[in-house]
Protein backbone atom coordinates (compact mmCIF):
# COMPACT_ATOMS: atom_id res chain seq x y z
CA UNK A 1 0.00 0.00 0.00
CA UNK A 2 1.46 3.41 -1.18
CA UNK A 3 -0.36 5.12 1.88
CA UNK A 4 2.73 3.49 4.32
CA UNK A 5 6.00 4.57 4.17
CA UNK A 6 9.40 4.30 6.52
CA UNK A 7 8.55 7.56 8.33
CA UNK A 8 4.62 6.23 9.05
CA UNK A 9 4.80 2.18 9.25
CA UNK A 10 4.55 2.12 13.07
CA UNK A 11 1.91 3.99 13.32
CA UNK A 12 0.00 1.77 10.84
CA UNK A 13 1.57 -1.59 13.21
CA UNK A 14 -0.34 0.38 16.60
CA UNK A 15 -3.74 0.44 14.74
CA UNK A 16 -2.95 -3.44 14.07
CA UNK A 17 -2.22 -3.87 17.56
CA UNK A 18 -5.64 -2.03 18.00
CA UNK A 19 -7.86 -4.02 15.99
CA UNK A 20 -6.18 -7.20 16.82
CA UNK A 21 -6.95 -6.70 20.39
CA UNK A 22 -10.24 -6.03 19.90
CA UNK A 23 -10.66 -9.11 17.41
CA UNK A 24 -10.07 -11.55 20.32
CA UNK A 25 -13.30 -10.45 21.92
CA UNK A 26 -15.07 -10.41 18.33
CA UNK A 27 -14.29 -13.91 17.91
CA UNK A 28 -14.78 -14.87 21.35
CA UNK A 29 -19.04 -12.85 21.12
CA UNK A 30 -19.22 -14.99 17.52
CA UNK A 31 -18.53 -18.93 18.58
CA UNK A 32 -21.63 -18.64 20.78
CA UNK A 33 -23.07 -18.46 17.00
CA UNK A 34 -20.72 -20.92 14.86
CA UNK A 35 -17.62 -23.28 15.11
CA UNK A 36 -14.57 -21.38 14.68
CA UNK A 37 -13.32 -23.11 11.65
CA UNK A 38 -16.34 -21.34 9.75
CA UNK A 39 -16.26 -18.45 11.34
CA UNK A 40 -12.45 -18.18 9.75
CA UNK A 41 -13.98 -19.31 6.58
CA UNK A 42 -16.53 -16.52 6.76
CA UNK A 43 -13.90 -14.08 7.43
CA UNK A 44 -11.16 -15.31 5.52
CA UNK A 45 -14.18 -15.42 2.14
CA UNK A 46 -15.00 -11.68 2.98
CA UNK A 47 -11.56 -10.40 3.03
CA UNK A 48 -10.85 -12.42 -0.14
CA UNK A 49 -13.54 -10.88 -1.96
CA UNK A 50 -12.57 -7.37 -0.83
CA UNK A 51 -9.44 -7.58 -1.28
CA UNK A 52 -10.10 -8.94 -5.05
CA UNK A 53 -12.76 -5.83 -5.78
CA UNK A 54 -10.53 -2.93 -4.19
CA UNK A 55 -7.09 -4.09 -5.61
CA UNK A 56 -7.54 -6.40 -8.88
CA UNK A 57 -5.40 -4.33 -11.02
CA UNK A 58 -2.41 -5.25 -9.12
CA UNK A 59 -2.76 -9.18 -8.75
CA UNK A 60 -1.53 -9.49 -12.09
CA UNK A 61 2.17 -10.97 -13.09
CA UNK A 62 2.72 -12.79 -9.81
CA UNK A 63 5.95 -15.30 -10.24
CA UNK A 64 5.64 -18.85 -9.00
CA UNK A 65 8.01 -18.46 -6.52
CA UNK A 66 6.60 -15.38 -4.97
CA UNK A 67 3.14 -17.46 -5.15
CA UNK A 68 4.98 -20.54 -3.59
CA UNK A 69 6.58 -18.38 -0.58
CA UNK A 70 3.00 -16.64 -0.15
CA UNK A 71 1.26 -19.78 0.89
CA UNK A 72 3.82 -21.33 2.82
CA UNK A 73 3.79 -18.30 5.07
CA UNK A 74 -0.10 -18.35 5.05
CA UNK A 75 0.26 -21.27 6.39
CA UNK A 76 1.94 -20.50 9.31
CA UNK A 77 -1.00 -17.52 9.87
CA UNK A 78 -3.56 -20.25 9.08
CA UNK A 79 -2.18 -22.23 12.26
CA UNK A 80 -2.04 -19.00 14.19
CA UNK A 81 -5.73 -18.24 13.32
CA UNK A 82 -6.54 -22.16 14.43
CA UNK A 83 -4.59 -22.34 17.84
CA UNK A 84 -6.08 -18.66 18.40
CA UNK A 85 -9.98 -19.84 17.98
CA UNK A 86 -9.49 -22.88 19.95
CA UNK A 87 -7.84 -21.20 22.95
CA UNK A 88 -10.84 -18.58 22.70
CA UNK A 89 -13.16 -21.35 23.60
CA UNK A 90 -11.27 -22.86 26.37
CA UNK A 91 -9.93 -19.62 28.28
CA UNK A 92 -10.74 -15.73 28.21
CA UNK A 93 -10.17 -13.34 25.85
CA UNK A 94 -7.96 -11.07 28.46
CA UNK A 95 -5.60 -14.42 29.27
CA UNK A 96 -4.97 -15.31 25.35
CA UNK A 97 -4.09 -11.95 24.99
CA UNK A 98 -1.44 -12.04 27.06
CA UNK A 99 -0.26 -15.32 26.31
CA UNK A 100 -0.34 -14.29 22.36
CA UNK A 101 2.49 -11.70 23.48
CA UNK A 102 4.71 -14.31 24.71
CA UNK A 103 5.71 -13.20 20.91
CA UNK A 104 7.25 -10.35 21.99
CA UNK A 105 9.77 -12.70 23.47
CA UNK A 106 9.64 -15.74 20.81
CA UNK A 107 9.67 -13.37 18.22
CA UNK A 108 13.85 -12.10 18.56
CA UNK A 109 14.81 -15.55 19.11
CA UNK A 110 13.33 -16.79 16.19
CA UNK A 111 14.98 -13.53 14.31
CA UNK A 112 18.55 -14.31 15.61
CA UNK A 113 17.91 -17.95 14.66
CA UNK A 114 17.60 -16.28 11.15
CA UNK A 115 20.11 -14.24 10.60
CA UNK A 116 22.83 -15.74 13.06
CA UNK A 117 22.42 -12.74 15.56
CA UNK A 118 21.78 -11.83 18.57
CA UNK A 119 19.12 -9.33 19.59
CA UNK A 120 20.17 -5.48 20.36
CA UNK A 121 20.22 -5.01 24.14
CA UNK A 122 17.33 -2.85 23.43
CA UNK A 123 14.99 -5.15 22.05
CA UNK A 124 15.49 -7.19 25.07
CA UNK A 125 14.84 -4.63 27.81
CA UNK A 126 11.55 -3.57 25.89
CA UNK A 127 10.25 -7.22 25.25
CA UNK A 128 10.81 -7.75 29.09
CA UNK A 129 8.92 -3.83 29.96
CA UNK A 130 6.52 -5.14 27.76
CA UNK A 131 5.82 -8.29 29.95
CA UNK A 132 6.03 -7.28 33.30
CA UNK A 133 3.15 -4.76 31.81
CA UNK A 134 0.96 -7.32 30.09
CA UNK A 135 1.22 -9.47 33.12
CA UNK A 136 0.01 -6.65 35.27
CA UNK A 137 -3.30 -6.09 33.28
CA UNK A 138 -4.11 -9.70 32.86
CA UNK A 139 -2.64 -11.57 35.61
CA UNK A 140 -1.93 -9.86 39.14
CA UNK A 141 -3.57 -10.75 41.89
CA UNK A 142 -5.42 -14.10 40.55
CA UNK A 143 -2.27 -15.86 38.76
CA UNK A 144 -1.93 -17.94 35.82
CA UNK A 145 -4.16 -21.49 36.17
CA UNK A 146 -2.53 -23.34 32.93
CA UNK A 147 -5.43 -24.96 31.25
CA UNK A 148 -5.64 -26.54 27.62
CA UNK A 149 -6.88 -23.14 26.35
CA UNK A 150 -3.16 -21.55 27.68
CA UNK A 151 -1.31 -24.46 26.10
CA UNK A 152 -3.33 -23.21 22.78
CA UNK A 153 -2.76 -19.85 23.14
CA UNK A 154 0.95 -20.57 23.49
CA UNK A 155 1.13 -22.51 20.37
CA UNK A 156 -0.47 -19.11 18.44
CA UNK A 157 1.97 -16.87 19.81
CA UNK A 158 5.09 -19.50 18.42
CA UNK A 159 3.20 -19.60 15.00
CA UNK A 160 2.08 -15.95 14.86
CA UNK A 161 6.03 -15.42 15.75
CA UNK A 162 7.32 -17.00 13.02
CA UNK A 163 4.50 -15.36 10.91
CA UNK A 164 5.76 -12.37 11.20
CA UNK A 165 9.80 -13.15 10.78
CA UNK A 166 8.77 -15.09 7.89
CA UNK A 167 6.71 -12.33 6.35
CA UNK A 168 9.77 -9.69 7.10
CA UNK A 169 12.30 -11.67 5.95
CA UNK A 170 10.61 -12.17 2.16
CA UNK A 171 8.89 -8.58 2.04
CA UNK A 172 11.29 -7.78 -0.88
CA UNK A 173 10.66 -10.70 -2.96
CA UNK A 174 6.68 -10.26 -2.00
CA UNK A 175 4.05 -8.00 -3.29
CA UNK A 176 2.21 -7.25 -0.26
CA UNK A 177 -1.58 -6.78 -2.01
CA UNK A 178 -0.73 -9.88 -3.80
CA UNK A 179 0.39 -11.85 -0.05
CA UNK A 180 -2.57 -10.62 0.95
CA UNK A 181 -4.79 -11.60 -1.87
CA UNK A 182 -3.60 -15.31 -1.65
CA UNK A 183 -3.10 -15.43 1.97
CA UNK A 184 -7.16 -14.77 1.97
CA UNK A 185 -7.04 -17.56 -0.64
CA UNK A 186 -5.49 -19.95 1.40
CA UNK A 187 -7.15 -19.66 4.37
CA UNK A 188 -10.51 -19.76 2.14
CA UNK A 189 -9.57 -23.16 1.26
CA UNK A 190 -7.77 -24.02 4.46
CA UNK A 191 -11.01 -23.32 6.71
CA UNK A 192 -13.75 -24.50 4.12
CA UNK A 193 -11.66 -28.01 4.46
CA UNK A 194 -11.42 -27.89 8.00
CA UNK A 195 -14.87 -27.09 8.79
CA UNK A 196 -16.51 -29.54 6.95
CA UNK A 197 -13.80 -32.14 8.20
CA UNK A 198 -14.60 -31.37 11.60
CA UNK A 199 -18.05 -29.42 12.15
CA UNK A 200 -20.41 -30.35 9.32
CA UNK A 201 -21.97 -32.45 11.76
CA UNK A 202 -22.32 -29.50 14.43
CA UNK A 203 -23.01 -26.18 12.10
CA UNK A 204 -26.07 -24.67 12.10
CA UNK A 205 -26.95 -21.46 10.71
CA UNK A 206 -30.24 -20.44 12.85
CA UNK A 207 -28.77 -17.62 14.49
CA UNK A 208 -27.05 -16.14 11.86
CA UNK A 209 -29.87 -13.94 10.49
CA UNK A 210 -29.15 -12.02 13.93
CA UNK A 211 -27.86 -8.40 13.99
CA UNK A 212 -25.63 -9.02 16.16
CA UNK A 213 -23.77 -11.71 14.33
CA UNK A 214 -24.16 -9.63 11.41
CA UNK A 215 -22.80 -6.74 13.26
CA UNK A 216 -19.64 -8.96 15.12
CA UNK A 217 -19.17 -10.94 11.60
CA UNK A 218 -18.69 -7.48 10.17
CA UNK A 219 -16.07 -6.25 12.67
CA UNK A 220 -13.85 -9.10 12.63
CA UNK A 221 -13.80 -9.48 8.97
CA UNK A 222 -12.89 -5.60 8.73
CA UNK A 223 -9.86 -6.78 11.12
CA UNK A 224 -8.37 -9.15 9.03
CA UNK A 225 -9.13 -7.37 5.94
CA UNK A 226 -7.25 -4.63 7.17
CA UNK A 227 -4.68 -5.55 9.40
CA UNK A 228 -3.22 -8.10 6.37
CA UNK A 229 -2.80 -5.39 4.16
CA UNK A 230 -1.19 -3.32 7.16
CA UNK A 231 1.52 -5.59 8.23
CA UNK A 232 2.20 -6.90 4.46
CA UNK A 233 2.99 -3.27 3.33
CA UNK A 234 4.56 -2.36 6.62
CA UNK A 235 6.70 -4.86 8.07
CA UNK A 236 8.97 -4.86 5.62
CA UNK A 237 10.29 -0.96 7.30
CA UNK A 238 9.99 -2.08 11.00
CA UNK A 239 11.96 -4.95 12.41
CA UNK A 240 9.60 -8.21 13.67
CA UNK A 241 10.97 -7.99 17.29
CA UNK A 242 9.98 -3.79 17.30
CA UNK A 243 6.66 -5.16 15.57
CA UNK A 244 5.95 -7.72 18.24
CA UNK A 245 6.25 -5.12 21.04
CA UNK A 246 4.40 -2.39 19.01
CA UNK A 247 1.59 -4.95 19.40
CA UNK A 248 2.20 -5.24 23.13
CA UNK A 249 -1.00 -2.98 23.01
CA UNK A 250 -2.93 -5.47 21.70
CA UNK A 251 -4.05 -6.73 25.97
CA UNK A 252 -4.66 -3.56 26.56
CA UNK A 253 -7.37 -3.10 24.01
CA UNK A 254 -8.95 -6.63 24.95
CA UNK A 255 -8.82 -6.16 28.57
CA UNK A 256 -10.91 -3.09 27.90
CA UNK A 257 -13.57 -4.11 25.90
CA UNK A 258 -13.77 -7.58 27.62
CA UNK A 259 -14.54 -5.84 31.02
CA UNK A 260 -17.34 -3.82 28.99
CA UNK A 261 -18.92 -6.35 26.68
CA UNK A 262 -18.14 -9.72 28.60
CA UNK A 263 -17.50 -8.84 31.97
CA UNK A 264 -14.00 -9.77 32.23
CA UNK A 265 -13.12 -7.37 34.60
CA UNK A 266 -10.32 -4.76 34.31
CA UNK A 267 -10.12 -3.14 37.77
CA UNK A 268 -7.28 -2.06 40.44
CA UNK A 269 -3.98 -0.10 40.15
CA UNK A 270 -1.87 -3.05 38.56
CA UNK A 271 -4.02 -2.68 35.83
CA UNK A 272 -3.30 1.44 35.41
CA UNK A 273 0.63 0.45 36.05
CA UNK A 274 0.74 -2.36 33.41
CA UNK A 275 -1.01 0.04 31.35
CA UNK A 276 1.50 2.85 31.34
CA UNK A 277 4.40 0.50 30.88
CA UNK A 278 2.90 -0.97 27.79
CA UNK A 279 1.97 2.57 26.43
CA UNK A 280 5.74 3.67 27.36
CA UNK A 281 6.98 0.44 26.04
CA UNK A 282 5.66 1.30 22.54
CA UNK A 283 6.32 4.70 22.79
CA UNK A 284 10.41 3.84 23.38
CA UNK A 285 10.43 1.25 20.67
CA UNK A 286 8.92 4.19 18.00
CA UNK A 287 11.91 6.50 18.87
CA UNK A 288 15.14 6.41 17.62
CA UNK A 289 17.97 8.49 18.59
CA UNK A 290 20.82 8.84 16.27
CA UNK A 291 24.29 9.34 18.59
CA UNK A 292 24.03 13.20 17.84
CA UNK A 293 21.41 13.01 19.74
CA UNK A 294 22.67 11.05 22.62
CA UNK A 295 25.65 13.23 22.47
CA UNK A 296 23.30 16.45 22.94
CA UNK A 297 21.33 14.75 25.84
CA UNK A 298 24.12 13.88 27.71
CA UNK A 299 25.61 17.21 27.65
CA UNK A 300 22.12 19.13 28.67
CA UNK A 301 22.22 17.06 31.63
CA UNK A 302 25.62 18.17 32.99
Amino acid sequence: MKIITKTNAQIFLLLNALFWGSSYIWSKMLLSFLPPFLILFICATLGLIVTFVLFRSQLKNCNKKAFLICVLISLVSVASNTFCMLALKRTSGSNTAFIVQLSIVITPIIMAILERKAPSSKTIVLALMSMVGIYLITCSGKGMVINLGDIFALCNAICFSLFIALQNKFSQVVNPIQFTFIQHATNFVAFLSLALIFESSSISFSNVVSPLFLILIGLNAMVIIFTSLFQSSAIKYVRPENATIIYAFEPVTTALLGSILLGERFTGIQSIVGCFIILLTVAISATKFSKKDLVQMKFSEL
